[in-house]
């Protein structure tokens, strides 16, 4: 492989891990933004149950990809 190419595969690497990381904020701010437990004027329901079910499932899906992929899976 030549340093060029090596040069282009980490910038590219650093671009998206960047880009993951961010994601991962954005994603982590607005379940800070989720309705809270005894809050009155939007009280939580069933859907909101199952809103962050669904959430914490693909969560465990990307979990258990890294984790693969760490392993070299």
């Amino acid at each position: 492989m030549t340093d060029a190419k090596k040069a282009r595969i980490e910038r590219e690497y650093t671009a998206e891990h960047a880009r993951a990381v961010a994601l991962l904020e954005r994603i982590g701010n607005r379940l800070q933004d989720l309705p809270a437990p005894g809050n009155d004027d939007h009280p939580i329901h069933y859907g909101h149950i199952g809103d962050l079910a669904r959430v914490n499932y693909l969560l465990r899906e990307i979990e258990t990809f890294l984790d693969q992929s760490q392993r070299g899976e």
